[in-house]
């Protein structure tokens, strides 16, 4: 089985005329609230909010929706995908992942990112300090779910027997991260981290969850489909003659995000959003349940995060119930070995 999870980044407002109206934006939030909402009856296993800030989006804080949505669902699970490490604290992670496992009643998938480098240039880190401090708050974060007490000796935080309340709900629940290399994914294989990927072509990710399955055989952690996860942008249309027209609104949509960092967060040199050939998945539902089934068969993955590339309400709605109604079904019923 692959499931379906929904990936967000919570697009801003498109119309960049009433981007900075209150009124519009409000009513912006809740028209994605009311989705997410509505998304449970469609077949979702869960939606993974992304933690970004200073771009076209508004998810500066993806506990804030987890637990908003929390009290609105019963059986959606709510994940975070992730936290970035760089703008916090190893305990503050913690209890508040502990608070949400609370809230949802054990539906919380946790996880935890170094940052993207040019976010993280905005505010003055150092990517490689903020790969330190990642480190360390996973070392901490896999010490807390077990543990009543944590004590950590780290270059950028230390403490003895330091006990974060709540404690979660669940033994041991799973923590998720994100891969970019072979290297990084063995790592997170080596610790028990359930790992995500994205932006390159099947090619370039095989040896890439390859290295984290061997990593995780290595220290003896669990291995399989559903330790790994691929995401990638969707575009559903109904008619196979706009397969066309689907590609090009996927482009547009990455072109969107490279004018953006450059004009408004006047990051001239942040670099363009790579499409690699198996990144934009677009099509009539059966082309795209095909094409997902394909890649995830050949890399070996459980877990697909669809994410939408569509601003207008209404078409943004239709693509959620197309998605769920189509294609969900389809990807329920493949077999992964």
């Amino acid at each position: 089985m692959i499931k379906p999870w929904l990936f967000e980044f919570f697009h801003a407002l498109h119309d960049s005329a009433v981007r900075d109206d209150p009124a519009a934006v409000n009513a912006h939030i809740r028209r994605y609230l009311d989705l997410w909402v509505d998304d449970e009856a469609l077949g979702f296993e869960g939606i993974f909010f992304s933690e970004h800030h200073f771009g076209p989006g508004y998810s500066p804080s993806p506990n804030l929706l987890i637990a908003h949505l929390a009290a609105r669902t019963t059986t959606l699970r709510l994940g975070v995908l992730g936290s970035v490490s760089a703008y916090t604290t190893p305990w503050r992670v913690a209890e508040e992942f502990a608070m949400l496992d609370h809230l949802t009643g054990g539906r919380l998938e946790m996880g935890v990112v170094s940052g993207i480098p040019f976010e993280l240039a905005v505010v003055g880190i150092d990517r490689e300090q903020a790969t330190e401090v990642h480190g360390e708050i996973v070392d901490v974060l896999l010490d807390a779910v077990t543990k009543p007490g944590v004590t950590h000796r780290g270059k950028h935080f230390s403490f003895e027997d330091v006990r974060l309340t709540p404690h979660f709900l669940r033994s041991a629940p799973p923590v998720w991260t994100a891969a970019t290399s072979e290297a990084s994914a063995r790592r997170a294989g080596e610790r028990g981290l359930k790992v995500c990927c994205g932006f390159a072509d099947v090619e370039k990710l095989t040896p890439v969850f390859a290295a984290y399955q061997e990593g995780a055989r290595s220290a003896g952690r669990p291995t399989g489909p559903d330790r790994v996860a691929v995401r990638r942008k969707v575009v559903l249309v109904e008619d196979a003659a706009d397969r066309d027209r689907a590609a090009q609104l996927g482009r547009e949509a990455v072109d969107e995000l490279h004018r953006f960092r450059v004009e408004v967060m006047k990051t001239p040199d942040a670099p363009r959003t790579q499409v690699d050939r198996d990144e934009l998945i677009h099509g009539t539902p059966p082309q795209v349940a095909d094409e997902i089934i394909r890649q995830c068969r050949a890399l070996g993955v459980g877990n697909f995060l669809a994410g939408f590339h569509v601003f207008e309400p209404e078409a943004l709605r239709r693509t959620h119930e197309l998605f769920g109604r189509e294609v969900v079904p389809r990807l329920r019923e493949a077999e992964i070995d």
